[in-house]
């Protein structure tokens, strides 16, 4: 059995997204750099499934402590 990763999801925080990469006009994931520091934040099974939100990046960026594990 299988676990199905909900895309719409962010795999963080585990709210909607908005990841819209396949439409036409593009998505705002496209010009939001994530910081690699986040990305390494996720665990194997949940990297390259879903979009990290916008929220989650700001957050990290304007205090990457919010994020550590204590």
């Amino acid at each position: 059995m299988t676990e199905q990763t909900n895309q719409a999801a962010c795999p963080l925080c585990l709210q909607t997204n908005g990841c819209d990469v396949a439409a036409k006009q593009g998505c705002w994931c496209n010009d939001l750099p994530v910081p690699q520091e986040l990305l390494n934040l996720l665990p194997e099974a949940l990297k390259n499934k879903s979009c990290i939100c916008r929220q989650c990046i700001v957050s990290f960026n304007n205090n990457p402590s919010l994020f550590l594990k204590k």
